[in-house]
């Protein structure tokens, strides 16, 4: 992830640098993206974390020669040269390299402490967000099982319920029903004798 993000503010600033006058971050963004898509075609999944170091110093925008204008970063200092001629009767050898400054060693080391322990906020974040997500999904997953469970106790409870009926229907006696109602009630019982799949004599 790490490598990729810095690929990212790569592209990012490079866009950034070779953009027209006028135009926003927010085309800046796309540029880099679409150059990164290029590269990658899952496309950049960290905009979060980069976000959060972009402004990081080790992640920060080195200007190039002749970028820097009013607002920006100091401009480099100019190297000088001298072309004085070396005096014969100096100790010709080497010098040894000057030791590295412990406050900036420090400092480096700092710097890189800080934007590790952003990384570790940044990630304990993200997966306690997938922990609240994946709880949510089990939580939907246990209530639909749940709603199933009771439609089908119901629809079985109904069943139940209409066998009950039809089995009364068709085992009361018919011989004392009103000639008029009589085909009425004949034709309701041999219904449910198909339904069900008993014999019927009438």
């Amino acid at each position: 992830m790490h490598s990729k993000i810095n690929f990212f503010n790569g592209l990012y600033q490079q866009a950034d640098r070779t953009r027209a006058s006028g135009c926003q971050d927010l085309d800046v963004m796309k540029v880099a993206l679409k150059e990164f898509k290029e590269r990658f075609p899952s496309g950049f999944q960290h905009l979060e974390a980069w976000e959060v170091v972009r402004k990081h110093e080790k992640w920060a925008q080195v200007p190039l020669m002749g970028e820097e204008g009013e607002g920006s970063a100091p401009k480099r200092k100019p190297v000088d040269v001298d072309f004085s001629i070396p005096d014969m009767n100096e100790d010709p050898s080497p010098q040894r390299p000057q030791r590295r400054d412990k406050r900036q060693a420090t400092s480096s080391e700092g710097s890189s402490a800080e934007l590790a322990a952003q990384f570790k906020v940044y990630t304990a974040m993200k997966e306690a967000k997938h922990a609240v997500e994946l709880e949510a999904i089990e939580m939907r997953k246990k209530r639909d099982s749940e709603a199933r469970e009771l439609i089908s106790a119901q629809l079985e409870t109904m069943k139940n319920y209409n066998f009950d009926r039809d089995m009364k229907t068709f085992l009361k006696p018919h011989d004392d029903v009103p000639p008029s109602m009589l085909p009425i009630i004949l034709a309701r019982k041999r219904e449910i004798a198909n339904k069900y799949g008993w014999p019927c004599d009438f």
